[in-house]
């Protein structure tokens, strides 16, 4: 191989003169020079690709980023409801309730009421001529009607005491079963998570119609649970009668004032078990089943055989289990009922809504 000095500056630049052997040796070694190539994926377990793997960890991430921000909002709306349920419980004690409306001749204590009045307890509401909207504390609402005296007992604490001394009172009540209750000349009405409208007179007569949830009514007398788009009426001293049910016929309810009319301890009328039995219908089943409750001498009758009728046949209740057990015996029968159960009253959360229904048909209910 020739050299030249000073002039092989080719071999390590190619800057310098060709040198022919140099030349000669790069054209038999040029299938053996290196190039360079673009690097071959990396290959993972599984047979995926390193690309695939950082894409499965991004979406992984994003997937945990997104459980763990739902969860924090589930976290969040949580603490709020418990500390919205709270505040909506926790009224303080003895603090006036706010009239919302008031429309005609409305006084307490005798004074006319001017804008932003409130009802404080045992302040004396009376109606005369027109009608009042409440704010039950944080729980409700209660519309006062006309003719009506109301005062509110005692408030705060999740338990809130109000008494209707006359005339007619609607309420709906989202609430545990018990917070709300009115004081009537017939007893003690009992808000079970509901809406109702109750009549009281002062000699003790009136009615209650429930249009949801229950209503338990405690007096002298006896306990008396009315469901959801069912009616009792009131003798004079509070004597409750036999739930039915709004829809039921007018021979149907006569025979019935006739049985409840009759004193305690008398023998059942034969002919008005016979008339109440013709005259009734799937949806009269909670007076039928109130009334066996109340007089276990009607298992041995049509009264009975009518109820093993209309209720489920999966609901067993047998002549032999009443007879030996009395009223605990008709449990299944109680609970086949086509009413939504005590226990379940916060389903009904519309009612914590302020209803926008004009006072006077709030209050307006069937009084046949």
């Amino acid at each position: 191989m020739n050299q030249t000095p000073g002039h092989d500056d080719y071999l390590w630049d190619r800057s310098g003169p060709v040198d022919a052997d140099v030349a000669e040796l790069e054209r038999l070694l040029a299938p053996q020079r290196w190039r360079e190539r673009a690097r071959a994926p990396e290959r993972v377990r599984g047979g995926g690709t390193a690309a695939r793997s950082r894409a499965a960890r991004r979406r992984h991430s994003r997937r945990w980023r997104t459980a763990f921000a739902v969860a924090a909002v589930l976290a969040l709306l949580a603490i709020g409801g418990q500390a919205w349920w709270q505040h909506r419980l926790d009224w303080p004690a003895q603090q006036p309730w706010e009239i919302a409306r008031a429309a005609g001749d409305v006084r307490i204590d005798g004074r006319v009421i001017d804008a932003g009045a409130r009802l404080a307890p045992g302040d004396l509401l009376e109606t005369g001529d027109g009608h009042v909207r409440l704010r039950a504390a944080r729980i409700g609402e209660v519309v006062v009607g006309e003719g009506s005296r109301f005062r509110i007992v005692r408030t705060g604490g999740g338990r809130h005491r109000t008494e209707l001394r006359q005339g007619r009172l609607w309420a709906r009540i989202w609430a545990p079963p018990g917070a709300f209750a009115v004081a009537t000349p017939a007893g003690d009405v009992f808000d079970l998570g509901c809406e109702f409208v109750v009549d009281a007179r002062a000699d003790g007569s009136g009615a209650l119609a429930v249009r949801s949830g229950w209503v338990q009514i405690d007096n002298g007398w006896r306990e008396v649970l009315v469901p959801q788009g069912a009616r009792v009426e009131f003798g004079a001293g509070g004597r409750p009668g036999t739930p039915y049910d709004l829809g039921a016929n007018r021979d149907f309810r006569a025979a019935l004032r006739t049985l409840d009319a009759q004193p305690d301890g008398a023998t059942p009328d034969p002919a008005a078990v016979r008339a109440l039995v013709d005259a009734s219908r799937a949806q009269d089943a909670i007076s039928l089943l109130s009334l066996l409750q109340a007089r276990p001498e009607l298992v041995d009758g049509p009264l009975f055989d009518r109820l093993s009728e209309i209720m489920p046949g999966d609901a067993r209740v047998t002549r032999a289990a009443v007879r030996a057990r009395g009223a605990q015996a008709l449990a299944p029968w109680w609970n086949a009922l086509p009413y939504p159960r005590m226990k379940r009253w916060w389903t009904k959360w519309p009612d914590a809504f302020p209803t926008r229904e004009e006072a006077r048909t709030l209050l307006q209910t069937d009084r046949r």
